[in-house]
């Protein structure tokens, strides 16, 4: 009782970890849910992206105003991912000049839109520097840094604007469900354990349990033995009551008995004459009628007897 009363409680425990685990799971998937069209636009707005038109953009000395801020953007968001953007000792973008842009982003256009595409698992897998993000905003407060008026302008800037503003969206969104992700990760932990430390209990009680039945049925089998040597006895006991009684019965008995056998030892004395005497009236009255044997056995015959042999 002891045992399963403390499963009761582990499982109104691990029933409340279960409901926090639950709804903390549901809090975590509804905000990474609003990040995912963040991470679609940005995905789809490097998809946008042309090689010639960014193979134009390098060619170009002096970009449309805005247009060097976009591509400075992404240079800050690559700082210390991209091999070529040359960082101060703080980590910082140390050049983000058109020319630095050009020169450190553009020489591989290819390789500059994989770099851009890793951004997103970069943020999932916590790799890019969370300064990337924080010095991005230098620039993407500007008024000018939207893709509507960023497109009047350059068509492969306004694609890059697009990416830049919703990867950056899409960051702040995990950062900000990142406690909640720790949080989901603690309360799984928990309720793993106290899962596991449930079962441990649950085992021990089904032990005891069957402990218990064996035991239950062994002492069950004992009782009927025991009741059955009862019920032995007690037919015993009545018998020998029955018997005891029997026996003063006839103890009675003995005196007619002692009397009964001295009579019969006298007439065993006696029994061949009277078996002479009887087969001898037979043999002589025996054809005569019933009548006159009765008259001569009743007048003759016992008057006769009673008079010479008594």
């Amino acid at each position: 009782e002891v045992e399963t009363a403390k499963a009761q409680v582990q499982a109104k425990e691990v029933a409340i970890i279960q409901a926090d685990v639950m709804e903390k799971q549901r809090t975590t998937e509804e905000d990474l849910a609003k990040a995912e069209p963040m991470v679609e636009a940005a995905m789809a707005a490097l998809n946008t992206l042309d090689k010639k038109d960014l193979g134009e953009a390098k060619t170009m000395a002096k970009p449309p105003a805005g247009v060097d801020d976009v591509f400075a953007a992404t240079m800050v968001l690559l700082a210390n991912v991209h091999p070529n953007v040359v960082v101060q000792k703080n980590g910082k973008v140390k050049d983000k000049s058109w020319d630095a842009c050009k020169k450190q982003l553009l020489g591989s256009i290819p390789e500059y839109i994989d770099y851009l595409k890793g951004i997103k698992t970069g943020v999932d897998e916590r790799t890019i520097p969370k300064m990337n993000f924080k010095e991005v905003h230098e620039l993407i407060d500007l008024e000018h840094f939207t893709p509507e008026v960023i497109m009047t302008k350059n068509k492969a800037a306004a694609g890059l604007c697009s990416f830049v503003v919703n990867i950056v969206m899409y960051y702040e969104v995990v950062v900000t469900v990142e406690p909640k992700r720790k949080a989901l990760q603690e309360a799984n932990d928990q309720l793993e354990s106290a899962n596991s430390t449930l079962k441990t209990v649950m085992d021990q009680v089904a032990e005891l349990e069957s402990k218990l039945a064996k035991l239950t049925a062994e002492l069950n089998a004992a009782n009927a033995e025991k009741q059955e040597a009862l019920d032995t006895v007690e037919k015993g006991q009545k018998k020998l009551d029955l018997a005891q009684r029997l026996t003063n019965a006839l103890a009675s008995e003995n005196v007619r008995w002692a009397e009964n056998i001295l009579t019969m030892e006298a007439d065993k004395e006696l029994l061949t004459g009277d078996v002479l005497l009887a087969s001898a009236f037979i043999s002589y009255v025996g054809p005569f009628t019933k009548v006159f044997r009765d008259k001569l056995t009743a007048q003759i015959f016992t008057p006769y007897l009673k008079d010479n042999l008594l």
